[in-house]
């Protein structure tokens, strides 16, 4: 039963090895395979044999697929950090346990946690460990974003507390800790050159955006989630940006799936928000219960994996232009 298996799809060219770059979509498999998919018409295109169990995939962009995979030998709990190179095939295990991964824009680090104990890194050419973050500078359980140079490291929390901790990479140093109200679960997302900072709860959402100098977070602006459904559990939510647009949607798929047992049914789809004012501009694709939203390399257009249904038997993968689907195709259910 795949039916608590997540995917993310990323994005990575030379995939295939050929002559030239060319841009791909990234599917992992749970049966020990990842799926390269065409960006514009989503036929598959061939397919990479890795370990079983793969429940996530992750690129540096230049040569390096990171795969979270089943443990060994048995694989079945989850998960251990792989590298893979694409030039020779080989798979190198890096970490065991691991949550989510991390590369930075220059694609020469890759980082993930084992838990609330630190950060760890890696240099993704030699897949030798560097240095550390300890967990009495980076105490949380993170999602982890690089800002746009590389220099700083924006890692939302939501344990002990709701927090966003800012980091100096190189330095491996604590730059500034916001804490917001304990009753909210908190993610980020950068939209250009601005970091924001989205705390919710039952019925609404508060966004923040981080000072251009890190100080401060400005006063938020209200967010309300429409919830067609709010006698069904609660929402999770999740935060993309796309062309300077900030996109909110609700995830769905995962363990918890509150369509599972709801009489009511719950659309689902992506909100365009106003960051400025907390308006919602556009409710998009309400057809499509999203387990993981990416956007393309220009932002241009979005990548969908659509979950039918909360048992995973039915899954496709949808491309996406505000709102208008572009294409569509139906997958295996242990993707």
């Amino acid at each position: 039963m795949m039916r608590f298996c997540l995917t993310i799809l990323f994005i990575l060219p030379s995939v295939l090895g050929q002559a030239h770059d060319r841009t791909v979509l990234l599917a992992a498999h749970r049966a020990g395979w990842v799926e390269v998919l065409d960006p514009v018409t989503l036929q598959s295109l061939g397919s990479i044999r890795v370990l079983p169990q793969a429940n996530g995939v992750t690129s540096d962009r230049t040569g390096f697929l990171f795969l979270r995979e089943g443990l060994a030998p048995e694989f079945q709990g989850c998960c251990a950090l792989y590298a893979l190179d694409l030039k020779t095939r080989e798979m190198t295990k890096l970490l065991e346990p691991v949550s989510e991964v991390a590369v930075s824009p220059d694609g020469g680090h890759v980082l993930t946690q084992r838990g609330p104990v630190g950060i760890e890194v890696f240099d993704v050419h030699s897949l030798q460990p560097e240095p550390a973050i300890p967990s009495s500078i980076a105490p949380g359980y993170y999602s982890l974003r690089f800002s746009p140079d590389g220099r700083l490291l924006f890692g939302t929390s939501n344990f002990p507390m709701p927090t966003l901790d800012i980091l100096d990479f190189d330095q491996r140093k604590l730059v500034r800790r916001f804490s917001v109200p304990h009753d909210l679960t908190v993610v980020g997302a950068w939209v250009g050159n601005d970091y924001y900072l989205y705390g919710y709860r039952k019925g609404a959402g508060q966004l923040w955006r981080v000072k251009a100098d890190n100080s401060a977070l400005e006063a938020p602006v209200t967010i309300n989630f429409p919830d067609e459904a709010p006698q069904c559990s609660w929402q999770v939510q999740e935060l993309l940006e796309a062309d300077n647009r900030l996109f909110l949607f609700e995830l769905f798929g995962a363990k918890g799936d509150r369509r599972d047992g709801c009489a009511g049914a719950i659309p689902g789809g992506l909100l365009v928000v106003d960051p400025q004012t907390g308006r919602i501009l556009a409710h998009l694709a309400s057809d499509f219960h999203f387990a993981s939203l990416i956007s393309s390399a220009d932002g241009k257009e979005l990548y969908g994996v659509d979950v039918r249904d909360p048992s995973w038997k039915s899954v496709g993968v949808v491309r996406l232009n505000t709102g208008k689907v572009l294409a569509k195709r139906n997958l295996t259910s242990d993707v």
